[in-house]
């Protein structure tokens, strides 16, 4: 799977001109980490993926959205919910870290992508950076990509991300990187996780 996320300077710029994420998370230090690395993340992705891709300010609702699905999804990872992880997700989801481990594709079932998270997520810096609350949700549209998990009709899919950067790199398989990004998509209306990147 290709790394969806793409961004550049003036990307950013319309980034930290709307509502944060987090409150008074913007025009902190950390927040200058995040769109330092992000940038560098975005340089790497800029060079390694065939499709066309911008930034665009993510709609207030759509914003809301998304926010609310993934503080339901964390609930379900902090409760080991599998049932609501489930409900949550696509039926097959891009495991990027669990492609690492197995050293196999990187799309899997929701069951597979849930087993492993379980296990493997609450050991990383990841889910450390996670429990903080301090993210960054980064909407972009993809011309031309046909994902092998989600029926897309359009010549566009719109991908939310939600951008995790930890203070050092892991150590745990699959879970080395500094900068990671769930992805959510929406189906019938609803968004639904897509997938797990990381970005070295």
């Amino acid at each position: 799977m290709c790394v969806t996320t793409q961004t550049h300077s003036k990307a950013f710029m319309v980034v930290l001109k709307t509502k944060p994420c987090v409150d008074g998370f913007y025009n902190t230090p950390d927040m200058i980490r995040y769109t330092a690395l992000l940038s560098f993340a975005a340089i790497f992705m800029l060079a390694s993926c065939s499709q066309k891709m911008k930034m665009v300010k993510t709609p207030k609702t759509d914003s809301l959205a998304v926010e609310s699905v993934w503080k339901q999804y964390v609930k379900g990872l902090s409760t080991k919910n599998s049932r609501v992880l489930k409900k949550l997700s696509l039926s097959q989801v891009y495991c990027q870290p669990c492609a690492i481990q197995a050293g196999t594709g990187d799309l899997v079932t929701a069951d597979a992508f849930i087993k492993n998270m379980l296990v493997s997520l609450p050991k990383t810096n990841l889910w450390q950076a996670v429990k903080t609350g301090k993210h960054l949700i980064l909407t972009e549209k993809i011309k031309n990509y046909k994902p092998l998990n989600l029926n897309v009709n359009s010549d566009v899919l719109e991908v939310y991300d939600i951008w995790y950067v930890t203070k050092q790199p892991g150590k745990i398989k699959g879970f080395e990187s500094q900068r990671y990004a769930f992805q959510f998509v929406k189906e019938r209306g609803q968004f639904k996780f897509f997938g797990l990147t990381a970005v070295q």
